[in-house]
């Protein structure tokens, strides 16, 4: 697999993985991890993130706050994520941004309002988004078909969407990241969707702590397991699993640049 392993989306800030994230990056190297970009969810682990990256070679990062967390938003929040952006060159995308209503519709308002802020700092800064949706797609169309100028690229993490959906989204220019449940034997739809959309939109991720490859299943994730991933998506397209693993780095290169295979000691790219 000559172009490696890439995770367009782990929580690398998870309190599950502290104890022992280092030796959880060094074995996710060991297994040809190339790259792997950290996604904040809330307000707390953005220094976590910015610290991260500028630390451990092959690590970008992404800040943003996830629709589950808007007891952390503040007036001010969108200025700080811009100050903390333009700070630090290896924290590439805003996210984990989006809609959820899984638990209702009741807070539609403040979870349109912190998406559209955050999408406000994407567009100006013109960095791609990493983005969460779920039971959310028709409002989440209508917010971005209404951007004047959307931001240069975007992932749909974790997607689990028909293919009527995964459509409107390439072709808003989006691109599709499928994790763990993509490997399990009942995610027929999934594959399908996956089998059909094209190899220069698609990525891979793990989401790690959460939802491991069917080898893994029980145990936490770790941002290596997104090789499962890729030989899923290999044989789901019958393709050579090399191709696919070339056409997936391009992807995660295009969307966030290259992660590097080292970082100087003064944490700079």
């Amino acid at each position: 697999m000559p172009a490696g392993i890439y995770d367009c989306h782990a929580h690398l800030a998870d309190p599950r993985l502290a104890a022992e994230l280092p030796q959880l990056l060094a074995r996710s190297r060991a297994h040809g991890l190339r790259g792997v970009l950290a996604a904040a969810a809330r307000l707390r682990e953005w220094p976590v993130i910015a610290e991260l990256v500028r630390r451990e070679p092959g690590v970008l990062g992404a800040l943003g706050l996830h629709p589950f967390f808007l007891d952390d938003w503040t007036p001010g929040l969108p200025g700080e994520l811009r100050t903390r952006l333009l700070a630090e060159p290896r924290l590439r995308a805003v996210g984990e941004i989006g809609l959820d209503f899984w638990h209702g519709r009741q807070d539609r308002d403040r979870q349109h309002a912190a998406f559209t802020a955050q999408l406000a700092v994407a567009c100006e800064l013109r960095r791609p988004v990493v983005l969460h949706n779920r039971r959310s797609w028709p409002d989440f169309f209508a917010v971005w078909r209404e951007l004047r100028t959307p931001p240069p690229g975007g992932v749909l993490h974790h997607f689990t969407g028909s293919r009527e959906t995964a459509r409107q989204a390439l072709d808003l220019g989006l691109h599709l990241s499928f994790c763990g449940p993509l490997t399990w034997p009942q995610s027929r739809r999934l594959k399908t969707v996956a089998a059909w959309a094209p190899l220069d939109r698609l990525l891979t991720e793990t989401d790690a702590p959460d939802l491991p490859a069917e080898p893994y299943r029980g145990s936490l994730s770790e941002p290596w397991q997104a090789g499962a991933v890729l030989a899923e998506l290999a044989r789901l397209k019958q393709q050579p699993l090399e191709t696919v693993a070339d056409a997936v780095a391009a992807n995660f290169t295009t969307l966030f640049g290259d992660a590097g295979g080292n970082v100087p000691p003064d944490g700079k790219p």
